[in-house]
């Protein structure tokens, strides 16, 4: 219910939280970063009346996930960045510019990236290491590949980047469930 309510704050007036920036990254995180992940697993275990137990699996999806909601988020408005500034809407993108957002989103992912492998490397059995440090490895590549032929002037270039990103949002549900 609370991912309802979030989901429907977002878009309904009177509150409609993606007119701000902050708001509609925060609820964006918490709805398909935490909740997506670590809600449904709770949720799921509770409905089936099993015990509540901490899994460092669920755990590192929910925080990788809510970390990478947070990225989706900021550069959700790149591919209508030309669009909102004709019509002087105030994003991100149209303050900071498509460039400057891309290199921090990208940064951002790559750190996440690099996080899910140290995660590997010090989680004491928790995972398979293959998927979780070679896994990761290659979709950091990926997404570093993909920013180098970003081009921040063409929007094709833009939409392209962009799509990416949700490209690898799901493609980390596959390694999940090799982890």
């Amino acid at each position: 219910m609370l991912g309802w309510t979030l989901g429907a704050i977002y878009s309904v007036p009177p509150i409609r939280t993606k007119r701000n920036a902050v708001a509609a990254g925060l609820t964006i995180a918490t709805v398909r970063g935490f909740l997506l992940n670590f809600g449904v697993y709770y949720a799921v275990k509770d409905a089936i009346g099993a015990p509540f137990a901490w899994s460092p699996k669920v755990s590192f999806i929910a925080r990788f996930m809510t970390a990478f909601a947070s990225v989706i988020a900021i550069t959700k408005d790149l591919p209508d960045v030309e669009g909102d500034k004709a019509y002087n809407i105030s994003t991100f993108a149209t303050k900071v510019g498509v460039s400057k957002i891309a290199k921090g989103a990208t940064l951002c992912l790559f750190l996440n990236y690099v996080h899910a492998i140290m995660t590997g490397v010090l989680g004491k059995g928790a995972f398979n290491l293959l998927p979780m440090i070679g896994g990761h490895a290659l979709l950091a590549t990926m997404l570093l590949v993909r920013f180098r032929e970003l081009e921040p002037e063409k929007l094709a270039s833009i939409k392209k980047y962009y799509k990416h990103i949700w490209d690898l949002f799901y493609l980390e549900y596959v390694l999940y469930t090799l982890i």
